[in-house]
């Protein structure tokens, strides 16, 4: 369904507009400026802009006391100009007035500190005090803006869990306490779960329980995982509280709330169930040689959560952000690139944080559309020209973009394993698909990112290749899923450390990889991790470790010590003639790849007949690859890459890898799985820095490289110069184009 049958009551989604403009506070500026706003704004083509976001104080100076006035003239002026809004809630920055009249309104930290009034989202997202002042604005809010023509979609708070990710007071100990009750009726359910006659954390009424706050060591991770999802839970109840009224006032208008890329914090799968469409902060770092990545992969995520669906671009910057340590502004020509990148992987719109620099406050020195010095700004040029290019390409907002790779993710797996006391400490973040999708991109190979209860609600046959990196909690269900999808002629690559728990963080018993075993036909009966920290053990790096290297010459016993378990390196060979090729057109001298930190002893699920066959042997599954000796490893002739069949006719695979592997590994494998599901990459014989991808009809090509590089072969209408292709397009360092292709050259 495109935007325009999705949306058919607002001009800006029937036209098929792609949107460009930014975060606007006029409420900051005087009449002067704004008069000189709207200028600008016609200037740089902008059509849409987000307002209101941190306004609350001017709307309700002090409690019951609205002054909506000055909006009402903004949201006129607007509608003249045909400049359409963005209406936001202004819950996210609760005026001081609220924390007057309810000093319990702040939020206390895991160590029991309460916040105090000076910042933003540092209101407790249970207080009674907050919800119902902030319920109360939305009501009026939406209830006197809901119908104005200038409003076309409307933007619910900002950033849910930015910065007050988790309150741990007493209001939400209470609420804690009634949503135990509700998720394990019994108090001996809950025992059960979180396995509370460990250190004797036996609970005997819900009571007892208060938030994990600190304690004298590690709390019970049950415990920590509830609360995660319990947070979660109140953020999304005060996103709905306020949805649900602005559904009343304002029907027929898409609500949206701003995800912030890859943030496991919240479960977004579940929250994008509740919002009209999916809009993105995101703030890839210029000093990143990957940051296109970044764009590509996060794009990715909010198409996923979107269903296929395009998404909207809500915050980026035009030059420098202002929270970094050292804040490295974007390279000329990287704006415009990376907006067109958002495009090109499902965007239908380009906004920035924020439309005019702020004059002061906390982000004094984060830039905007309208910087400091204005018109005469190095980065001027290119915001206007990015404006300009997007009108060429308003046509692609009707065009959809999906493929045959998915990587999947799951914000519980996330938060369960980061929450594991051991056996590694692991960041909460989406690191594993995010490198393997990283690996599909840098060989033009794109891929869909979806989270694991999103899949589930797809067709089995819908991917030919389904990577599951590091899904933590192992769910029964999906599990069914990847058979279906295999017996249908997938090739589904399971990585370590997954299928180690369940969702009360309770581990498998009998060999971790739960329900998947029966599909890989391997499980792991032990991990084994490499201390990276203490990688290397010499002076000659110049890194302060622990354990320094033994001298031999007064170390005589520790000296002869063998500590594979120091090197962050594991080493794997192969006698795998498709993998060895791989690694020979990469160019790797030998066939030998390495993993990383994780290594695992893997097992066939049914022992070989012959008991003279190693155990990990037997007739369904093969060894792709397996450890080497090299470095005393201990994992030396284990399995660390495993194969097995899945159907005879549909000629589906399940593959299994036992480490993390590197760069090379991962490309290679992909590689070998790719060809055998018959998937090329989208472009092939490209120069280096350049990625193809495509948007329905339309094939984007975007040099991400510091040099000019001529491309052969591209042809039909370019849409970024509104001119015909003819074969031969020279492409300047960090630029892009986008042609409409005729629908005979469409995969």
């Amino acid at each position: 369904m495109t935007w325009s049958e999705k949306f058919p009551s607002h001009s800006f989604f029937r036209e098929n507009t792609l949107a460009y403009g930014g975060d606007w506070n006029p409420e900051q500026w005087t009449p002067e400026t704004l008069t000189e706003d709207f200028q600008l704004m016609q200037e740089l083509k902008v059509n849409l802009m987000s307002v209101g976001i941190f306004s609350w104080a001017k709307l309700e100076p002090s409690s019951g006391n609205y002054d909506f006035a000055w909006l009402r003239e903004i949201l006129d002026e607007c509608h003249q100009k045909g400049i359409q809004v963005d209406l936001a809630t202004p819950t996210a920055a609760a005026p001081a007035w609220l924390f007057n009249t309810d000093p319990t309104a702040t939020a206390v930290t895991k160590s029991g500190v309460r916040l105090t009034f000076g910042s933003r989202q540092e209101h407790c997202p249970t207080n009674p005090t907050y919800r119902q002042a902030a319920k109360k604005l939305v009501e009026k809010l939406a209830e006197t803006f809901g119908n104005h023509p200038a409003v076309t979609m409307w933007h619910v708070n900002n950033e849910y869990a930015c910065h007050t990710l988790r309150c741990y007071c007493d209001n939400c100990a209470i609420n804690f306490q009634k949503w135990l009750r509700e998720q394990y009726e019994t108090i001996e359910n809950l025992n059960s779960a979180w396995v509370g006659a460990f250190w004797s954390n036996t609970y005997t009424d819900f009571t007892q329980i208060l938030p994990p706050r600190t304690t004298a060591t590690f709390t019970n991770p049950a415990h920590e995982l509830d609360y995660y999802r319990f947070a979660d839970e109140q953020l999304l109840r005060n996103f709905l509280t306020e949805a649900e009224i602005i559904r009343r006032h304002s029907p027929n208008r898409p609500i949206t709330t701003n995800f912030m890329g890859e943030f496991p914090a919240l479960d977004y799968a579940k929250w994008a169930e509740h919002l009209d469409l999916i809009s993105d902060d995101d703030y890839p770092d210029p000093a990143n040689p990957a940051a296109g990545h970044q764009v590509a992969f996060n794009s990715a995520l909010m198409r996923g959560y979107a269903g296929d669906q395009p998404f909207i671009l809500m915050e980026q910057t035009t030059a420098a952000v202002q929270w970094r340590k050292k804040n490295t502004p974007k390279r000329p020509g990287q704006h415009l690139l990376w907006s067109l990148s958002r495009v090109a992987h499902g965007a239908n719109g380009i906004l920035q944080f924020q439309w005019r620099q702020s004059p002061g406050g906390a982000e004094t020195f984060h830039s905007a559309m309208v910087n400091h010095s204005g018109k005469s700004s190095f980065f001027w040029e290119e915001t206007a020209l990015t404006g300009q290019v997007l009108q060429q390409l308003n046509a692609v907002s009707e065009e959809f973009t999906s493929h045959s790779i998915a990587v999947l993710t799951d914000a519980d797996s996330a938060r369960a394993r980061h929450l594991s006391v051991g056996p590694k400490e692991t960041p909460l973040n989406y690191a594993a698909a995010r490198a393997w999708h990283k690996a599909l991109w840098e060989k033009n190979l794109p891929a869909d990112v979806v989270a694991v209860r999103q899949l589930l609600k797809q067709n089995p046959n819908r991917y030919q290749v389904i990577i599951v990196p590091d899904i933590f909690i192992d769910y029964p269900e999906l599990a069914q899923h990847l058979e279906k999808a295999a017996a249908a002629g997938a090739q589904i690559i399971v990585t370590k450390e997954t299928g180690v728990v369940d969702c009360t963080l309770k581990a498998i018993l009998g060999g971790y990889l739960g329900s998947l075993k029966n599909l890989l036909g391997v499980k792991v009966t032990d991990h084994r991790i490499n201390a990276s920290e203490y990688s290397q053990l010499s002076s000659e790096n110049g890194v302060s470790l622990p354990y320094p290297k033994p001298d031999p010459r007064v170390n005589h016993i520790s000296s002869a010590v063998g500590i594979p378990g120091a090197d962050r390196q594991i080493y794997l060979d192969t006698d795998f003639a498709p993998l060895q090729r791989a690694l020979e057109k990469i160019g790797k001298p030998t066939p030998r790849i390495t993993g990383f930190e994780w290594g695992e002893y893997v097992v066939a699920t049914q022992p070989a007949s012959e008991t003279t066959l190693p155990t990990w042997l037997n007739d369904e599954v093969e060894v792709i690859a397996q450890f080497s000796g090299q470095g005393g490893n201990d994992l030396a002739g284990w399995p660390a890459i495993t194969r097995r069949q899945v159907g005879k006719e549909t000629k589906g695979a399940a593959w299994y890898v036992a480490t993390d592997l590197d760069e090379v590994g991962k490309a290679a494998l992909l590689e070998v799985v790719c060809a055998y599901a018959r998937i090329s990459p989208t472009a092939v014989d490209l120069p280096a820095g350049v990625e193809v991808t495509q948007r329905g009809n339309v094939r984007f090509y975007l040099n991400h490289s510091d040099k000019s590089v001529q491309l052969a072969g591209v042809s039909g209408f370019e849409l970024t110069t509104q001119r015909e292709a003819t074969g031969h397009v020279m492409l300047p360092p960090r630029t892009a184009i986008a042609v409409a292709i005729p629908s005979r050259l469409q995969k």
